[in-house]
């Protein structure tokens, strides 16, 4: 993907927007081990309320979680 904050982004629409298959196929074209502490940072960007930030972090997790280990 071209640079991360618009790597972030686009995996983040593709929660949003229920694809999750894709999602997954876009957090391992980023970096697996990377994504995740940069997929936090950004949702604290975007979300200020804690709760916000944890529904789609938790979301994230559990569906890459699911698609890759079936």
């Amino acid at each position: 993907m071209k640079n991360k904050q618009t790597a972030l982004l686009v995996i983040h629409e593709s929660l949003v927007n229920g694809q999750r298959k894709q999602m997954a196929d876009q957090i391992d074209e980023y970096g697996l081990y990377d994504f995740w502490l940069d997929y936090f940072d950004y949702l604290q960007t975007l979300y200020h309320h804690i709760t916000d930030q944890y529904v789609y972090f938790r979301d994230a997790v559990i569906s890459y979680h699911h698609i890759r280990n079936r």
